[in-house]
């Protein structure tokens, strides 16, 4: 571009023509760009070599992806089953001990509820024979037959009347239909002290000598006559001391108490 300027003499003058730069002043700057883009390419092919590298080492990852060992120190450890799996099992062996226990106590109730119910017709059958001469009862699966001292003894005396030989008679035909019973016969007075007839000493020093005679004839006639097994037989005497009631004929008695073989066993 031209530059004009005011002399002394107020004329303007203008300078000379403002030119481009020449050929040899524009190689340079060809030279300089071009060295600039060779420097971009090369910064651009290590950039990307160094990225490559990077990449292969973390196992081809994208997007800035976190390393494994990263993932497995942040993610929460894996729950422990063993202790779940321990308890689990002890949980089921205690329901079947349970199980167990309950089958085995319902067993035995069935056969306690059978036991009762033999025992019951034993009474049945037993009653019937006694009659009128006694009582039976029963209690679980014993049972117990009460017979009046007057039908089987006279007073003071320990042998057999005719009428209670034929009672007894009966009634140990009836206990050998019950042969899984033990027998255990029992000898009952009242208080009333011993006294011999016409001056004379009385037969039985106390009330224990004519319970234990009375429960022994019992005993010998069921087995010598009766044919009762001898191996389940027992003579008890118990004298004046268990009372049965206020009244004294009511206390004067034998009784037969059969007890499951089982149940003296033990």
């Amino acid at each position: 571009m031209a530059i004009s300027s005011i002399d002394a003499s107020g004329i303007v003058v203008r300078g000379p023509q403002a030119r481009g730069p020449s050929k040899g002043d524009r190689a340079p700057r060809a030279r300089g760009r071009r060295r600039w883009a060779f420097l971009a390419v090369g910064l651009a092919v290590l950039a990307g070599g160094a990225a490559g590298v990077w990449s292969l080492r973390n196992g081809g990852r994208r997007g800035g992806d976190p390393a494994p060992a990263a993932i497995a120190a942040a993610a929460p450890p894996a729950p422990d089953c063993q202790p779940a799996e321990a308890r689990v099992a002890e949980v089921e062996a205690k329901l079947a001990a349970a199980t167990k226990t309950i089958d085995e106590l319902r067993a035995r109730d069935r056969a306690l509820a059978a036991q009762a119910a033999a025992a019951t017709a034993d009474r049945d059958k037993l009653a019937g024979v006694v009659g009128a001469q006694g009582e039976v009862s029963q209690r679980g699966d014993e049972i117990t037959l009460e017979l009046v001292d007057k039908v089987l003894f006279r007073v003071g005396e320990a042998e057999l009347t005719p009428r209670g030989a034929e009672v007894l008679a009966q009634v140990g035909a009836a206990l050998n239909d019950v042969p899984d019973k033990q027998i255990w016969v029992q000898g009952h007075t009242d208080d009333t002290p011993m006294r011999g007839s016409r001056g004379a000493p009385p037969r039985f020093a106390s009330n224990w000598e004519l319970a234990s005679a009375r429960a022994l004839t019992v005993v010998h006639y069921l087995q010598d006559h009766a044919k009762v097994d001898p191996r389940r037989l027992a003579a008890v005497a118990f004298g004046q001391y268990r009372p049965a009631a206020r009244q004294k004929a009511k206390n004067r008695r034998i009784e037969i108490v059969l007890y499951p073989t089982h149940q003296l066993a033990r």
